[in-house]
């Protein structure tokens, strides 16, 4: 443990909350892989939290920090799983040998502590998880509590994160990016992973779209730009087209059309579902040269 995460634990088991802890600025970047999030990240030159030994630059917090198996997930998670409250570099390591390497979804004991299998093993374990809920937003959450960063970007693919923080200032951004762009970031995306030999790069973009079906809908009447897309024109026929041209099978593509809410011809817009929408959202939606949702972006910021 560094002399920083040292003084931070001890703060937190004094229940010290200081002046530069309450002044932290937290941006929320919620959207569907491949939507341009990190993109926009990019604009504050943030970097990833366990690289940063700066408490007062622009870091990333984002939900693929702490799913994976690699030694840096596991380091990031280790120090927050344990009984009790707050980072403990001790408690986790042994929790994590006793969970097995294989569980099924449908195991009772998993079932009643909440734990779902989502690319790795363990959960935490902590009296304040909220059962039923991601728990790489837990993960998450202590980072941005007790990490010291001082600007943090919140990088993820919904806003689960909320729960867990409902009391701190956070900028809500949903980032739309229409269908056909993220059909085409996921596909530059799959290809320059393939040329690089970066297999846990690539991304199904079935996984995506069905991310976007979360939250979003379509709707006959031009939505307002604070909670729609009032500039893309779609059409069952068109979106028929592009679905199939990135190699998506008849059967996929009608259940999205169903799902989506496309159910004859006409022109049809985007719109956030009103169960996704929160009074804290601020919605921006991602254009084809991808430079005035940038500007949106710092205006936000600013």
């Amino acid at each position: 443990m560094n002399l920083q995460e040292n003084i931070l634990r001890i703060k937190q088991i004094m229940g010290l909350l200081t002046e530069e802890e309450q002044e932290k600025e937290i941006i929320l970047i919620d959207g569907t892989s491949s939507a341009g999030k990190s993109k926009t990240a990019e604009i504050l030159k943030a970097v990833p939290f366990y690289k940063s030994n700066d408490p007062n630059e622009w870091v990333t917090i984002d939900s693929d920090h702490f799913a994976g198996q690699d030694e840096q997930s596991i380091k990031n998670r280790i120090k927050y799983d344990h009984e009790g409250d707050g980072p403990d570099p001790q408690g986790g390591e042994e929790y994590h040998k006793k969970i097995p390497e294989l569980r099924k979804n449908d195991d009772p004991e998993l079932q009643e502590r909440g734990e779902t299998k989502v690319g790795w093993t363990g959960h935490p374990h902590n009296k304040d998880y909220i059962i039923g809920t991601d728990p790489r937003n837990w993960y998450m959450a202590q980072e941005i509590k007790y990490g010291g960063y001082n600007k943090i970007i919140i990088d993820d693919i919904g806003n689960g994160i909320l729960q867990y923080l409902p009391n701190e200032n956070i900028k809500n951004v949903l980032l739309h990016a229409p269908i056909y762009i993220i059909l085409k970031n996921v596909g530059e995306r799959n290809d320059d992973a393939k040329k690089n030999n970066k297999p846990n790069n690539v991304r199904d973009p079935k996984e995506v779209l069905n991310q976007y079906l979360t939250k979003y809908e379509v709707t006959t009447q031009k939505p307002s730009i604070e909670i729609g897309d009032p500039t893309t024109e779609l059409t069952k026929d068109g979106l028929i087209g592009l679905l199939k041209s990135n190699g998506l099978d008849d059967e996929y593509i009608d259940n999205f059309l169903n799902e989506l809410g496309v159910d004859g011809d006409g022109v049809y817009y985007i719109k956030v579902k009103d169960s996704y929408m929160t009074p804290t959202t601020k919605l921006i939606n991602v254009d084809a040269e991808r430079t005035v949702y940038l500007d949106q972006f710092k205006d936000i910021v600013k």
